[in-house]
């Protein structure tokens, strides 16, 4: 199969999917319109935007001046053919946030122990947990704040036992964090970084459960540097254009 024919191949696989994305029903709407449709709802279409953008035009240009059937004027680049079709199998199977998360998640009520909370960061390493009242997640713990309270708190007089989360907690107000669903997508949880990052908030991390309720168990967890961590693709030649 020539290139033209993988470009247009995954372009009109694309197409079927956005309408898919956009609820369109209308089996004549145009590429760009379900493009357009579909982008303020779904973070995974805006992350592809500018490069589908310019694939439709490339796209116009090459099948309405097609010199006669499977004959085209030009050849796509066989950088913007990988590109469209990894775009095809990202818009068919997009990667979750679940994928990339910290699992399981270890939480805690406020009245556990700060001994168990110390135990679980020597035994696993971890720095982040959601503290749980009454079934609902009401902040997220972290290693710093622990940290803080342990050098301002406690002396070589003081004994740990029977001391409690919730004695920790006051000192946790700058604390910012977020929930959303299993079934969101990593651009998803990069838009509410992002968000916050607009706003000059720092996010400490999102919060993954079943429907994206504070009510529900954290099933995983991002952290702003998972998210640093991670490298979305990106399209170089996007530069070109």
């Amino acid at each position: 199969m020539e290139r033209s024919e993988k470009f247009e191949a995954a372009f009109n696989q694309i197409h079927d999917l956005l309408c898919q994305y956009a609820n369109e029903v209308n089996s004549h709407v145009s590429f760009t319109e379900a493009l357009e449709k579909a982008k303020p709802y779904h973070k995974i279409i805006e992350h592809h935007y500018d490069l589908l953008k310019q694939c439709s035009k490339l796209r116009n240009a090459m099948v309405h001046r097609k010199i006669k059937q499977d004959f085209y004027i030009a050849e796509p680049h066989q950088e913007v053919v990988l590109e469209l079709e990894y775009i095809a199998e990202t818009l068919a199977e997009p990667p979750l946030a679940m994928d990339f998360a910290s699992k399981p998640v270890i939480f805690f009520e406020k009245q556990t122990e700060i001994t168990k909370v110390l135990s679980m960061i020597r035994k696993h390493n971890y720095s982040q947990f959601p503290i749980y009242h009454k079934q609902t997640c009401i902040s997220l713990l972290t290693e710093g704040t622990i940290l803080h309270w342990l050098a301002s708190s406690v002396n070589e007089h003081t004994s740990l036992v029977n001391q409690t989360v919730n004695e920790v907690l006051p000192l946790e107000k700058e604390v910012n964090f977020a929930f959303i669903h299993e079934k969101a997508t990593i651009y998803d949880a990069q838009a509410v970084f992002q968000s916050f990052m607009e706003q000059n908030i720092k996010l400490e991390a999102i919060i993954i459960t079943e429907t994206g309720d504070n009510s529900r168990l954290p099933s995983g967890i991002i952290s702003s540097w998972d998210l640093v961590q991670l490298k979305l693709r990106t399209y170089r030649i996007l530069n070109h254009t």
